[in-house]
């Protein structure tokens, strides 16, 4: 049975969409880049740290780990929450990666090597329910896009830790004394190779599909020339 929250949370997702069609884009990520970047394998990508392992739930409540997810792919990493109502905030972060996993559906041997995981730092509403709403939304059978949340705050917390998030939540109501909860937040995302490392780490002013897609075909090339 469909439940009030999966069908708030679907009615939200679908004006998250048409809102980014209607309105003029203001971060790179919603429009074309005004540059051309480098291609990929004529730059290097330095080690910036090792990822954090963390005990996570997917969207069918499965109980898993953060490096079970990435074992053996490259894995595009992002921070959200499903009330988020900053156009470029999480919001974007879903366009993104979006258009990259529609990119890698073009080519089932890259998509095959590529994993794409969204984390919820909002685990008191975005239960694996609403999550599974937000895969069903946004996820293609082809490509590996996992939403996932953890049990509670307190399992999550260790996890933010490793990856630099410092989300402030902020308890308001809105014009009809409605409680409302938002998360005051950086939009990071991440790249992680296939040795659990990370080797950028994309805020709003690099975060598009170009650039996201050039990375990753840099760390395949790199990953054949260490074979």
């Amino acid at each position: 049975m469909i439940t009030l929250s999966v069908v708030i949370i679907c009615i939200c997702l679908s004006e998250m969409v048409r809102a980014s069609t209607s309105t003029p884009p203001r971060a790179p990520g919603w429009g074309q880049l005004a540059y051309k970047p480098p291609a990929p394998g004529t730059y290097e990508l330095p080690v910036i740290k090792l990822a954090t392992d963390g005990e996570v739930l997917t969207s069918d409540s499965s109980p898993s780990n953060l490096f079970d997810l990435m074992s053996g792919k490259i894995v595009f990493l992002s921070f959200i929450f499903t009330r988020c109502t900053d156009e470029n905030g999480c919001p974007l972060a879903n366009a993104v990666l979006y258009k990259v996993q529609a990119r890698l559906n073009q080519n089932p041997d890259l998509a095959n090597k590529v994993s794409l995981l969204t984390v919820s730092f909002d685990p008191e509403y975005d239960t694996p329910e609403i999550l599974s709403a937000m895969k069903n939304f946004y996820s293609e059978e082809s490509a590996s896009w996992q939403f996932l949340t953890t049990r509670n705050l307190d399992a999550l917390q260790p996890i933010l830790n490793g990856y630099g998030q410092y989300p402030v939540r902020v308890d308001q109501h809105n014009a009809h004394n409605e409680g409302v909860v938002e998360y005051i937040h950086l939009l990071r995302v991440y790249l992680i190779d296939l040795q659990k490392q990370i080797r950028n780490i994309y805020s709003v002013s690099f975060l598009h599909p170009d650039i996201l897609m050039n990375d990753l075909e840099t760390l395949l090339m790199e990953s054949r020339t260490n074979q």
